[in-house]
């Protein structure tokens, strides 16, 4: 479902892009679809290894005052050398020097979204019949360069598979298809930044209507973009987002099995949404920060199709329209590599004509310049 592979790719951007700007900071804000680290927090710094040095004041050509604590004079009382040491000449202590984290300048991620949809609509024909439900997985990649500490800009690549089945119309609906992008980012304050991106991808599908069916090709075109908050007030992570993306797919015409030529279809479709989510960072030990997030966000679909009404028996197709809210959730880990993981999901269609399920985990690890 086109629909699935924008939010997904829209999501995808977003996380990819947030952490870019994180710089290393200690504290977490997820996205929707991932993970994302607060820009505006500090690099990383910590004490070099090795163990603390003690130096003698004294040590040179004529030899040490300290000597295991005690004189190198023969009958010399110990009293005397603690005395000495009571009044300052005790071995002194330097302070280890700080180690600053490398700026990142490129980040690899991944990520892997699964979609369910657990129903669509009804047929009067059939009645109880289920006109669309199915599932979908979305696998997304790209690398992210950071060229200024403003501005990011980066490349994705992906592949997505689904399989839509149809009781009311006895059919279905399945394919795949590859996906090649590019986005950018820019840091407005320290608070407040934007982002675009734009993805080509080309479609497989094969699908049956009763006794007929029919397999084509289409593409697709995908514009995104969206500004995003991060605040903190007691110890809560605050992240307010608007997003928007919008998608046009061409799907070519064909001829079914039973010698029926099927029209060629052009339809777009988007999703214009605003909301809030809240994370906690928790420190579980001194390598992994956890942090568990919720969030809710409104959503209006809209659409457009050059196909006014389905030809009886045509493959199903499925175009989320109107407002709903949608609900997120799930839990992030940063461990001291500047490696993370994120695990969540989300329900969307809350109060609208249709259930939606998302699932999704993510990973990614920071190359440091060379």
């Amino acid at each position: 479902m086109a629909q699935v592979s924008g939010q997904a790719i829209s999501g995808a951007v977003d996380s990819a892009i947030g952490e870019a700007f994180s710089g290393g900071g200690a504290f977490i804000s997820p996205s929707a679809s991932g993970v994302r680290f607060n820009f505006a927090a500090d690099p990383d710094a910590q004490p070099a290894n090795g163990s603390i040095r003690s130096t003698d004041p004294f040590t040179g050509a004529g030899g040490t005052l300290a000597n295991n604590g005690r004189s190198s004079e023969p009958g010399q009382p110990a009293r005397i050398e603690d005395a000495f040491n009571a009044i300052g000449y005790a071995p002194s202590t330097k302070a280890p020097p700080l180690r600053v984290a490398e700026p990142k300048e490129w980040l690899g991620w991944a990520e892997v979204r699964g979609a369910t949809l657990d129903r669509w609509g009804s047929s009067s024909a059939v009645p109880g019949a289920t006109v669309v439900y199915g599932n979908q997985i979305n696998l997304l990649a790209g690398l992210t360069r950071k060229f200024t500490p403003n501005f990011v800009a980066g490349v994705l690549g992906g592949y997505e598979t689904f399989d839509y089945r149809s009781d009311a119309l006895s059919g279905r609906l399945k394919g795949d298809g590859w996906t090649v992008g590019s986005y950018l980012g820019w840091k407005i304050t320290q608070g407040i930044r934007f982002d675009a991106g734009v993805a080509y991808s080309g479609i497989g599908f094969d699908g049956t209507a009763g006794t007929a069916a029919g397999s084509f090709t289409g593409q697709r075109w995908l514009v995104t973009s969206g500004l995003t908050g991060t605040y903190s007030s007691y110890g809560f992570q605050i992240e307010p987002s608007a997003r928007v993306y919008a998608l046009w797919e061409h799907e070519n015409a064909y001829t079914d099995t039973l010698g029926t030529l099927q029209a060629a279809r052009d339809f777009s479709t988007g999703r214009a949404s605003a909301g809030t989510k809240l994370a906690y960072p928790v420190a579980w030990s001194g390598a992994t920060v956890l942090t568990p997030y919720v969030g809710l966000y409104g959503d209006y679909y809209f659409k457009s199709d050059s196909v006014a009404l389905v030809t009886p028996g045509a493959l199903p197709f499925v175009v989320l329209d109107g407002w709903s809210a949608r609900a997120v959730g799930g839990v992030t880990a940063r461990f001291d590599n500047g490696a993370q993981l994120a695990i969540g999901g989300e329900r969307s269609g809350l109060g609208g004509s249709f259930g939606l399920w998302t699932y999704r985990a993510r990973a990614s690890l920071p190359f440091g310049a060379r």
